[in-house]
């Protein structure tokens, strides 16, 4: 059974990301709250709204007719399309990538610039959600406070979005543990030197104090997709990969994300371009169909332990997100909780050299099974208390059930990113998974 050291600042921040994901990923519909902001009361809407909207979350891509007519030449095509993975780029081609702080091995922060002059703020890039928000100069109190705030009068090109009868947008956000309002705006943002123009961003006007007071970070840049059936978000609010799409910022709409070992390094996202410094010698990419429109998720065959499956995905039907926000390997709780008793863990580490391998196995563009291995020390978490002078070790999966109909689902996390370098495609909808290099 899990325990967790809730001294270690790893485990706290673990603990709210899993709440967060829930979260961000569940905030039910996007609706006017010009009367919260009046009277401090909620739009006796909202319930009403929220039982009306749970229909439009998964509907998925038909994959067979995506695939079936001529799969060759698909692979070929991806194929050629991501040799800028190898070091023969035309000089032409446009990419930044950015440096990413390592906060404890389990969450990575960016910086982005918004409005003319910029004003700079700390970010989370999260592939679980879509949402883009900072907190606004209008937000004095709660979570706010000790985070940098965007002031729209000091940018010269900041729109508010308005509705027809000229009222500002707001949007609320019913977090697991706390909530916040934002305002719809248009301004330029900035990634490391290019400009991304009128962006859509909610600037944060309302937060509660817990937890964002505690978080290193100022905002959150989804990077998930647009809800085409999600009417009133995707009327507010574009996701920058669309921006980004849109405005032929990048010869290739990709972004990868790296993660390091060592909590001394930074991680990595690029946009335009997956690195071949951050692969290992002698391995490829393999690809595998997004089964969403919404988020960047795939599906699960099977889970093994060594070389035996433990049959837990075999008859169900199991699907994982890819989630650069979390920081776990986690899952409904019927299947994860008789992994995690298999494994019979010590958290004192006594046994971790005597662990197994766990696979996970997807089916790639190809229709190929491909399995994904983690060695103890890829699912095993350390950490040294300076109190006790004792090694903590703590299992990076967890059990964890997200409410329909978001759910039942497992989130890739830190985790899982760690092992396999990842590319997201914007273009194909699909995600590459390639052994991460660790060692350059």
């Amino acid at each position: 059974m899990l325990s967790f050291y809730y001294n270690s600042p790893i485990i706290l921040f673990l603990k709210f990301f899993i709440l967060y994901f829930i979260s961000i990923n569940n905030y039910t519909l996007c609706l006017n709250v010009s009367n919260t902001l009046r009277t401090g009361k909620e739009n006796p809407k909202f319930n009403n709204l929220l039982s009306k909207s749970n229909h439009v979350f998964f509907s998925e891509i038909k994959l067979q007719n995506r695939f079936k007519n001529d799969i060759k030449g698909y692979i070929q095509n991806i194929n050629n399309y991501h040799s800028i993975i190898e070091n023969k780029m035309p000089n032409s081609l446009l990419y930044v990538q950015e440096d990413l702080l390592n906060f404890h091995n389990s969450q990575f922060i960016g910086n982005i610039q918004i409005g003319n002059p910029p004003q700079n703020f700390k970010v989370v890039f999260d592939t679980g959600s879509s949402n883009f928000a900072v907190p606004s100069i209008k937000c004095d109190k709660g979570g706010c406070v000790s985070h940098n705030k965007f002031n729209p009068s000091k940018s010269k090109t900041y729109a508010t979005q308005l509705k027809s009868n000229k009222e500002s947008i707001y949007t609320y956000i019913q977090y697991g543990t706390g909530k916040c309002i934002l305002e719809h705006g248009y301004d330029d943002v900035y990634l490391k030197g290019i400009k991304i123009k009128g962006q859509s961003i909610g600037l944060i006007v309302k937060e509660s104090l817990h937890p964002f007071s505690e978080l290193p970070f100022d905002g959150i840049v989804g990077l998930g997709f647009a809800d085409p059936d999600f009417g009133l978000q995707n009327q507010y609010a574009t996701p920058l990969i669309e921006t980004i799409k849109q405005q032929n910022i990048l010869e290739k709409n990709i972004f990868s994300f790296y993660v390091p070992k060592e909590m001394t390094e930074s991680g990595s996202i690029t946009f335009g371009k997956a690195k071949s410094k951050y692969v290992q010698k002698g391995k490829n990419i393999e690809w595998f169909p997004v089964i969403s429109i919404y988020f960047w998720e795939v599906n699960i065959l099977g889970i093994y332990l060594f070389d035996n499956s433990l049959k837990l995905c075999e008859n169900k039907k199991c699907r994982a997100a890819i989630d650069t926000g979390s920081s776990l390997i986690t899952g409904p709780s019927s299947i994860v909780q008789p992994l995690i008793e298999k494994l019979n863990f010590n958290n004192n580490c006594s046994n971790k050299n005597s662990l197994p391998t766990i696979s996970i196995v997807l089916k790639n563009v190809e229709g190929k099974n491909v399995k994904l291995t983690f060695a103890p020390d890829d699912y095993i978490l350390e950490e040294y208390d300076e109190e006790t002078g004792l090694t903590q070790c703590v299992l990076g999966i967890m059990s964890l059930d997200v409410p329909s109909p978001r759910g039942p689902i497992f989130i890739f996390g830190i985790v899982f990113i760690r092992k396999y370098y990842t590319i997201f495609d914007n273009d194909h909808k699909i995600v590459g998974f390639v052994e991460a290099n660790h060692n350059f």
